[in-house]
């Protein structure tokens, strides 16, 4: 078979979340393809605006898990990661409160003592 190129299961979904990216940057969001585990459960990070957005949970579901179900019979389910907790979803100031102070650490020169 000349052109074949055999792909990971990955690797193809990683092209189906490419192909949807673009409804996800008009809210400002994103995600990433962690893994795949053994049972058929792909493992998102979610970013940018789709880390504490209320809706992201109905993103996920009904738009990303569906669409992966579509194009993958292997895939029985989504599981989102994100570094805001659910009591933190409901506390917006704690939300902005750790998104400064990553900045501000990342922004904070490292100190070695001579």
């Amino acid at each position: 078979m000349d052109g074949y190129v055999e792909t990971t299961l990955e690797a193809r979904i990683q092209q189906v979340v490419n192909d949807y990216r673009a409804t996800l940057y008009r809210d400002g969001g994103d995600v990433e393809v962690l893994q795949v585990d053994k049972d058929g459960v792909v493992h998102l990070k979610m970013l940018g605006a789709c880390i504490d957005c209320p809706i992201s949970l109905l993103t996920m579901k009904l738009g990303i898990q569906r669409l992966l179900k579509e194009h993958f019979a292997e895939i029985t389910g989504v599981n989102a990661l994100t570094d805001v907790s659910l009591t933190d979803l409901y506390d917006r100031e704690a939300v902005v409160h750790k998104s400064v102070a990553k900045q501000v650490a990342r922004r904070q020169p490292t100190l070695h003592n001579a």
